[in-house]
Protein backbone atom coordinates (compact mmCIF):
# COMPACT_ATOMS: atom_id res chain seq x y z
CA UNK A 1 0.00 0.00 0.00
CA UNK A 2 1.54 3.15 -1.32
CA UNK A 3 2.02 5.90 1.57
CA UNK A 4 2.77 9.50 0.81
CA UNK A 5 5.81 11.54 1.88
CA UNK A 6 3.50 14.02 3.25
CA UNK A 7 1.29 11.54 4.90
CA UNK A 8 4.85 10.05 6.73
CA UNK A 9 5.48 13.65 7.34
CA UNK A 10 2.30 14.61 8.66
CA UNK A 11 1.85 12.00 11.37
CA UNK A 12 5.51 12.22 12.14
CA UNK A 13 5.07 15.88 13.17
CA UNK A 14 1.69 15.33 14.77
CA UNK A 15 3.73 12.72 17.23
CA UNK A 16 7.11 14.93 17.98
CA UNK A 17 4.34 17.88 18.97
CA UNK A 18 2.66 15.99 21.45
CA UNK A 19 5.80 14.64 22.66
CA UNK A 20 6.52 17.93 23.96
CA UNK A 21 3.02 17.62 26.54
CA UNK A 22 4.56 14.43 28.13
CA UNK A 23 4.92 15.05 32.07
CA UNK A 24 8.78 15.92 33.44
CA UNK A 25 10.16 13.87 36.49
CA UNK A 26 9.52 17.32 38.60
CA UNK A 27 5.41 16.86 37.73
CA UNK A 28 5.54 12.80 38.47
CA UNK A 29 7.53 14.17 42.34
CA UNK A 30 5.03 16.65 42.38
CA UNK A 31 1.88 13.75 42.13
CA UNK A 32 3.71 11.39 44.25
CA UNK A 33 3.49 14.30 46.79
CA UNK A 34 -0.30 14.23 46.81
CA UNK A 35 -1.90 12.97 50.10
CA UNK A 36 -5.35 11.82 48.39
CA UNK A 37 -6.22 10.54 44.87
CA UNK A 38 -9.03 13.54 44.09
CA UNK A 39 -5.47 15.61 44.23
CA UNK A 40 -3.56 13.96 41.86
CA UNK A 41 -7.27 14.01 39.27
CA UNK A 42 -6.99 18.16 40.03
CA UNK A 43 -3.18 18.40 38.93
CA UNK A 44 -3.63 16.43 35.99
CA UNK A 45 -6.89 18.36 35.19
CA UNK A 46 -3.71 21.23 34.55
CA UNK A 47 -2.24 19.16 32.25
CA UNK A 48 -2.63 17.83 28.68
CA UNK A 49 -4.53 15.18 30.44
CA UNK A 50 -7.16 17.89 31.28
CA UNK A 51 -8.52 17.20 27.60
CA UNK A 52 -9.73 13.75 28.09
CA UNK A 53 -10.75 13.47 31.85
CA UNK A 54 -14.46 14.57 32.65
CA UNK A 55 -15.35 17.62 34.70
CA UNK A 56 -15.50 15.69 37.79
CA UNK A 57 -12.64 13.94 37.86
CA UNK A 58 -11.68 14.39 41.09
CA UNK A 59 -15.08 12.95 42.47
CA UNK A 60 -14.67 9.32 40.28
CA UNK A 61 -13.55 6.53 41.85
CA UNK A 62 -10.49 5.40 41.48
CA UNK A 63 -10.77 2.23 38.96
CA UNK A 64 -13.67 5.18 36.70
CA UNK A 65 -10.50 7.45 36.89
CA UNK A 66 -7.45 5.07 35.72
CA UNK A 67 -10.20 3.78 33.21
CA UNK A 68 -10.78 6.89 31.66
CA UNK A 69 -6.75 7.75 31.92
CA UNK A 70 -6.50 4.40 29.64
CA UNK A 71 -8.83 5.07 27.47
CA UNK A 72 -7.10 8.26 25.92
CA UNK A 73 -4.91 5.80 23.78
CA UNK A 74 -7.89 4.66 22.33
CA UNK A 75 -8.73 8.58 21.23
CA UNK A 76 -5.04 8.75 20.47
CA UNK A 77 -4.78 6.67 18.17
CA UNK A 78 -8.11 7.44 16.39
CA UNK A 79 -7.20 11.27 16.33
CA UNK A 80 -4.49 10.24 13.93
CA UNK A 81 -6.02 8.14 11.36
CA UNK A 82 -7.05 11.21 9.31
CA UNK A 83 -3.04 11.67 9.53
CA UNK A 84 -2.09 8.32 7.71
CA UNK A 85 -3.17 6.22 4.96
CA UNK A 86 -4.78 3.03 4.89
CA UNK A 87 -2.36 0.62 5.54
CA UNK A 88 -0.71 2.58 8.26
CA UNK A 89 -4.41 2.87 9.25
CA UNK A 90 -5.01 -0.91 9.64
CA UNK A 91 -1.62 -1.29 11.32
CA UNK A 92 -2.27 1.93 14.06
CA UNK A 93 -6.00 -0.28 14.88
CA UNK A 94 -3.95 -3.40 15.41
CA UNK A 95 -2.05 -1.68 18.02
CA UNK A 96 -5.25 -0.04 19.41
CA UNK A 97 -6.57 -3.66 19.57
CA UNK A 98 -3.82 -4.63 22.44
CA UNK A 99 -6.64 -2.79 24.56
CA UNK A 100 -8.77 -5.69 24.09
CA UNK A 101 -6.54 -8.34 24.75
CA UNK A 102 -5.72 -6.54 28.18
CA UNK A 103 -9.58 -6.42 28.90
CA UNK A 104 -9.77 -9.86 28.31
CA UNK A 105 -6.84 -10.80 30.10
CA UNK A 106 -8.17 -8.73 33.50
CA UNK A 107 -11.73 -10.42 33.11
CA UNK A 108 -9.62 -13.82 32.84
CA UNK A 109 -8.26 -13.44 36.12
CA UNK A 110 -11.06 -12.36 37.45
CA UNK A 111 -12.95 -15.22 36.69
CA UNK A 112 -9.86 -17.62 38.26
CA UNK A 113 -9.52 -15.13 40.85
CA UNK A 114 -13.39 -15.40 42.02
CA UNK A 115 -13.83 -11.65 41.89
CA UNK A 116 -16.71 -10.26 41.58
CA UNK A 117 -17.36 -9.87 38.13
CA UNK A 118 -21.02 -8.15 38.32
CA UNK A 119 -19.32 -4.97 40.17
CA UNK A 120 -16.48 -4.66 37.39
CA UNK A 121 -19.73 -4.50 34.63
CA UNK A 122 -21.47 -2.11 37.29
CA UNK A 123 -17.99 -0.02 37.56
CA UNK A 124 -17.60 0.53 33.87
CA UNK A 125 -21.24 1.03 32.53
CA UNK A 126 -21.42 4.66 32.80
CA UNK A 127 -18.57 5.72 30.51
CA UNK A 128 -17.95 6.72 27.29
CA UNK A 129 -17.92 3.31 25.54
CA UNK A 130 -14.53 2.45 23.47
CA UNK A 131 -14.59 0.97 20.07
CA UNK A 132 -13.58 -2.70 21.09
CA UNK A 133 -13.08 -4.69 17.80
CA UNK A 134 -11.99 -7.68 18.84
CA UNK A 135 -14.42 -8.30 21.90
CA UNK A 136 -17.94 -7.25 22.50
CA UNK A 137 -17.06 -5.64 25.95
CA UNK A 138 -20.42 -5.43 27.77
CA UNK A 139 -20.88 -9.37 27.19
CA UNK A 140 -17.25 -9.30 28.55
CA UNK A 141 -17.44 -7.80 31.63
CA UNK A 142 -20.86 -9.67 32.20
CA UNK A 143 -19.37 -12.91 32.04
CA UNK A 144 -18.56 -15.44 34.88
CA UNK A 145 -17.50 -18.41 33.59
CA UNK A 146 -14.25 -18.88 30.68
CA UNK A 147 -16.89 -20.19 28.35
CA UNK A 148 -18.96 -16.72 28.46
CA UNK A 149 -15.91 -15.01 27.81
CA UNK A 150 -15.50 -16.91 24.62
CA UNK A 151 -18.74 -16.09 23.43
CA UNK A 152 -18.11 -12.45 24.22
CA UNK A 153 -14.98 -12.68 21.29
CA UNK A 154 -15.70 -11.62 18.03
CA UNK A 155 -12.47 -13.29 16.50
CA UNK A 156 -12.39 -16.31 15.80
CA UNK A 157 -8.62 -17.06 15.56
CA UNK A 158 -8.64 -15.54 18.99
CA UNK A 159 -11.35 -18.03 20.26
CA UNK A 160 -9.10 -20.88 18.47
CA UNK A 161 -6.05 -19.92 20.13
CA UNK A 162 -8.09 -20.14 23.95
CA UNK A 163 -9.16 -22.59 23.53
CA UNK A 164 -6.31 -24.60 22.09
CA UNK A 165 -4.59 -22.99 25.34
CA UNK A 166 -7.32 -24.67 27.69
CA UNK A 167 -6.37 -27.92 26.50
CA UNK A 168 -2.80 -27.65 27.22
CA UNK A 169 -3.58 -26.37 30.77
CA UNK A 170 -2.76 -29.88 32.16
CA UNK A 171 -0.55 -31.45 35.07
CA UNK A 172 -1.45 -27.85 37.43
CA UNK A 173 -0.54 -25.49 35.48
CA UNK A 174 -1.92 -21.60 36.22
CA UNK A 175 -4.59 -21.74 33.69
CA UNK A 176 -4.76 -17.81 33.37
CA UNK A 177 -0.91 -17.22 33.54
CA UNK A 178 -1.00 -19.61 30.08
CA UNK A 179 -3.95 -17.78 28.33
CA UNK A 180 -2.67 -14.43 29.60
CA UNK A 181 0.73 -15.77 27.29
CA UNK A 182 -1.16 -16.92 24.89
CA UNK A 183 -3.55 -14.13 24.18
CA UNK A 184 -0.75 -11.69 24.28
CA UNK A 185 1.51 -13.43 21.91
CA UNK A 186 -1.85 -13.86 19.52
CA UNK A 187 -2.22 -9.69 19.30
CA UNK A 188 2.21 -9.02 19.21
CA UNK A 189 2.63 -12.12 16.30
CA UNK A 190 -0.21 -9.92 14.68
CA UNK A 191 1.31 -6.46 15.19
CA UNK A 192 4.49 -8.23 13.87
CA UNK A 193 3.63 -9.27 10.76
CA UNK A 194 1.47 -6.49 9.95
CA UNK A 195 5.17 -4.52 10.55
CA UNK A 196 6.83 -6.49 8.03
CA UNK A 197 4.64 -5.69 5.40
CA UNK A 198 6.32 -2.41 5.22
CA UNK A 199 9.39 -1.72 3.65
CA UNK A 200 13.31 0.22 4.46
CA UNK A 201 13.51 1.78 7.55
CA UNK A 202 9.74 1.95 9.00
CA UNK A 203 9.44 -1.62 8.76
CA UNK A 204 13.37 -1.75 10.42
CA UNK A 205 12.26 0.48 13.29
CA UNK A 206 8.31 -0.87 13.69
CA UNK A 207 10.25 -4.47 14.25
CA UNK A 208 12.65 -3.51 16.73
CA UNK A 209 9.47 -1.84 18.62
CA UNK A 210 6.99 -4.83 18.40
CA UNK A 211 9.69 -7.44 18.42
CA UNK A 212 10.86 -6.35 21.62
CA UNK A 213 7.81 -6.70 22.97
CA UNK A 214 7.92 -10.40 21.88
CA UNK A 215 11.13 -10.80 23.51
CA UNK A 216 10.28 -9.75 26.62
CA UNK A 217 7.06 -12.06 26.83
CA UNK A 218 8.83 -14.73 26.00
CA UNK A 219 11.24 -14.24 28.71
CA UNK A 220 9.06 -13.42 31.50
CA UNK A 221 6.90 -16.57 30.38
CA UNK A 222 9.94 -18.48 30.97
CA UNK A 223 10.68 -17.21 33.96
CA UNK A 224 7.43 -16.66 36.02
CA UNK A 225 6.21 -20.21 34.27
CA UNK A 226 9.51 -22.24 35.76
CA UNK A 227 9.79 -20.56 38.97
CA UNK A 228 5.93 -19.63 40.22
CA UNK A 229 4.07 -22.47 38.80
CA UNK A 230 6.56 -25.32 37.97
CA UNK A 231 5.60 -25.90 34.21
CA UNK A 232 7.48 -28.48 32.35
CA UNK A 233 10.05 -26.99 29.99
CA UNK A 234 8.53 -28.89 27.00
CA UNK A 235 5.22 -27.14 27.92
CA UNK A 236 6.65 -24.11 28.44
CA UNK A 237 8.65 -23.63 24.75
CA UNK A 238 5.69 -25.63 22.83
CA UNK A 239 3.77 -22.00 24.01
CA UNK A 240 6.11 -19.78 22.52
CA UNK A 241 5.20 -18.00 19.21
CA UNK A 242 7.46 -15.83 17.25
CA UNK A 243 10.74 -14.61 18.19
CA UNK A 244 12.90 -11.26 17.19
CA UNK A 245 16.47 -11.25 18.19
CA UNK A 246 16.48 -14.32 20.83
CA UNK A 247 16.23 -17.40 18.63
CA UNK A 248 14.61 -21.05 20.01
CA UNK A 249 18.23 -22.35 21.23
CA UNK A 250 18.61 -19.26 22.94
CA UNK A 251 15.00 -19.60 24.56
CA UNK A 252 15.50 -23.30 25.53
CA UNK A 253 19.04 -22.64 27.11
CA UNK A 254 17.08 -19.92 29.55
CA UNK A 255 14.30 -22.28 29.75
CA UNK A 256 17.00 -25.09 30.73
CA UNK A 257 18.47 -23.14 33.78
CA UNK A 258 16.86 -22.30 37.59
CA UNK A 259 15.11 -19.25 37.26
CA UNK A 260 17.78 -17.43 39.62
CA UNK A 261 20.14 -18.04 36.72
CA UNK A 262 18.46 -17.39 33.85
CA UNK A 263 19.76 -13.61 34.27
CA UNK A 264 23.02 -15.02 32.94
CA UNK A 265 22.23 -15.89 29.34
CA UNK A 266 20.95 -12.54 28.82
CA UNK A 267 24.13 -10.51 29.93
CA UNK A 268 25.06 -9.74 26.84
CA UNK A 269 21.48 -8.49 25.15
CA UNK A 270 19.48 -5.63 25.62
CA UNK A 271 17.28 -7.48 28.10
CA UNK A 272 20.79 -7.98 30.80
CA UNK A 273 18.33 -5.99 32.76
CA UNK A 274 15.64 -7.34 32.48
CA UNK A 275 15.30 -10.64 35.91
CA UNK A 276 16.45 -10.37 39.36
CA UNK A 277 20.00 -11.17 39.93
CA UNK A 278 20.68 -14.16 42.15
CA UNK A 279 21.40 -12.55 45.58
CA UNK A 280 19.59 -9.60 44.77
CA UNK A 281 18.07 -7.61 47.70
CA UNK A 282 14.86 -5.55 46.41
CA UNK A 283 12.69 -3.42 48.36
CA UNK A 284 9.59 -4.75 46.34
CA UNK A 285 8.11 -7.49 45.26
CA UNK A 286 9.81 -9.60 42.71
CA UNK A 287 6.79 -8.94 40.22
CA UNK A 288 6.67 -5.40 40.77
CA UNK A 289 10.83 -5.28 39.96
CA UNK A 290 10.07 -7.30 36.44
CA UNK A 291 7.54 -5.47 35.40
CA UNK A 292 8.99 -2.14 36.05
CA UNK A 293 12.39 -3.27 34.03
CA UNK A 294 9.90 -4.07 31.18
CA UNK A 295 8.59 -1.10 30.84
CA UNK A 296 11.95 0.47 31.53
CA UNK A 297 13.67 -1.10 28.37
CA UNK A 298 10.86 -0.46 26.32
CA UNK A 299 10.44 3.31 27.46
CA UNK A 300 14.28 3.14 26.10
CA UNK A 301 13.57 1.50 23.03
CA UNK A 302 10.83 3.66 22.23
CA UNK A 303 13.13 6.82 22.59
CA UNK A 304 15.99 5.55 20.50
CA UNK A 305 13.23 5.40 17.59
CA UNK A 306 11.48 8.39 18.18
CA UNK A 307 15.27 10.13 18.20
CA UNK A 308 15.82 9.01 14.81
CA UNK A 309 15.81 11.89 12.03
CA UNK A 310 13.51 9.81 9.56
CA UNK A 311 9.72 10.44 9.36
CA UNK A 312 7.14 7.55 8.87
CA UNK A 313 4.68 5.74 11.46
CA UNK A 314 7.33 3.91 13.63
CA UNK A 315 7.46 7.60 14.51
CA UNK A 316 4.29 7.28 15.38
CA UNK A 317 3.98 4.10 17.25
CA UNK A 318 7.04 5.21 19.55
CA UNK A 319 4.99 7.99 21.15
CA UNK A 320 1.58 5.88 21.73
CA UNK A 321 4.97 3.68 23.70
CA UNK A 322 6.10 6.27 25.15
CA UNK A 323 2.09 7.41 26.49
CA UNK A 324 1.33 4.61 27.23
CA UNK A 325 3.85 3.76 29.72
CA UNK A 326 3.53 7.56 30.73
CA UNK A 327 -0.22 6.88 31.76
CA UNK A 328 0.89 3.37 33.53
CA UNK A 329 3.40 5.62 35.84
CA UNK A 330 0.18 7.56 36.72
CA UNK A 331 -1.94 4.71 37.10
CA UNK A 332 0.88 3.31 39.73
CA UNK A 333 1.13 6.74 40.95
CA UNK A 334 -2.31 6.80 42.04
CA UNK A 335 -1.97 3.35 44.19
CA UNK A 336 1.22 4.82 45.99
CA UNK A 337 -0.87 7.88 46.86
CA UNK A 338 -4.22 5.76 47.64
CA UNK A 339 -2.66 3.15 50.33
CA UNK A 340 -0.03 5.65 51.50
CA UNK A 341 3.23 3.61 50.08
CA UNK A 342 6.76 4.82 50.94
CA UNK A 343 7.38 7.76 48.27
CA UNK A 344 11.46 6.69 48.18
CA UNK A 345 10.76 3.56 47.19
CA UNK A 346 8.26 4.52 44.48
CA UNK A 347 10.10 5.40 41.98
CA UNK A 348 10.88 1.61 41.51
CA UNK A 349 7.43 1.37 40.48
CA UNK A 350 7.66 3.78 37.52
CA UNK A 351 9.29 3.23 34.23
CA UNK A 352 10.28 7.03 34.20
CA UNK A 353 13.50 7.55 36.21
CA UNK A 354 12.84 9.77 38.66
CA UNK A 355 16.49 11.20 40.26
CA UNK A 356 17.21 13.97 42.98
CA UNK A 357 14.72 12.47 46.12
CA UNK A 358 14.51 14.83 48.57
Amino acid sequence: MFVSGRERFSASVKARVRKGTFLNGEFLRRLLDCSQVPDVARMLKSTYYGNFLPSDAETLHRDKFEFFLISIINSEVQSFFPSVGLECRAFLKLWLERQDIQLIKNRIWDIYATKDTDIAAEDHKDLSPLKYSLVDRQKLLSSNRIDEVIVSIKNERLVACIEDTMKRSVGGTHTALMMGFALDSFQNNRVFDAAECFSGEEREKLLSLVGLYLDINNITFIYRGKKFFNMPVELILSLLYSRYRLNFEMLRTIASLPPERMWEQLAETQYASLLPIEGENNEISEAAVITRRMRSIQRASALRVFQTGSEGIHIVLAYFILRELEILDISAIIEVVRYNYDRKKAEKLLAYPISGWR
